[in-house]
């Protein structure tokens, strides 16, 4: 696995793979290995409204745990929002900033249907060649 360069213009521009092969991380592929050392403890509605001139986000956060010591920034950990086909709604970087810990919320903007079942999933050590390990799953409902 070659890991992509912990470049910011590189993560910029980074999106994590759409296809599904069945290899390992693929959700499925490694029985018992999810909700171990890393956790989604919770998907909530949330909203961030910024100053007059930012943007209004409305969406899930996604709360979650790391192994101690994790910063999810520099393993390029990622979440993803599924519906109940396992279809991709959105995604967004686990933490935007440098050194934010092995626990936080991240606020993912995302539209959903009210009522219906969405699963989060969390990735750790994401990169330009990899779409990362699946790591944790929580499924909600909007």
């Amino acid at each position: 696995m070659q890991t992509a360069p912990a470049a910011d213009s590189a993560r910029e521009h980074w999106q994590p793979p759409t296809h599904r092969n069945g290899g390992p991380g693929d959700p499925g592929a490694e029985p018992g290995k999810l909700n171990t050392d890393y956790l989604i403890s919770e998907v909530s509605p949330a909203q961030f409204r910024g100053y007059w001139y930012q943007s209004h986000v409305k969406g899930v956060s996604v709360t979650w745990v790391a192994p101690s010591g994790r910063d999810p920034y520099n393993g390029w950990d990622w979440i993803e929002i599924v519906d109940s086909n396992g279809k991709r709604v959105t995604w967004d970087w686990a933490c935007g900033n440098a050194n934010c810990g092995a626990y936080g919320s991240t606020l993912i903007d995302a539209k959903l249907t009210k009522g219906a079942e969405y699963k989060a999933r969390y990735y750790s050590d994401g990169g330009r060649v990899t779409k990362g390990t699946l790591q944790a799953e929580f499924e909600f409902w909007a």
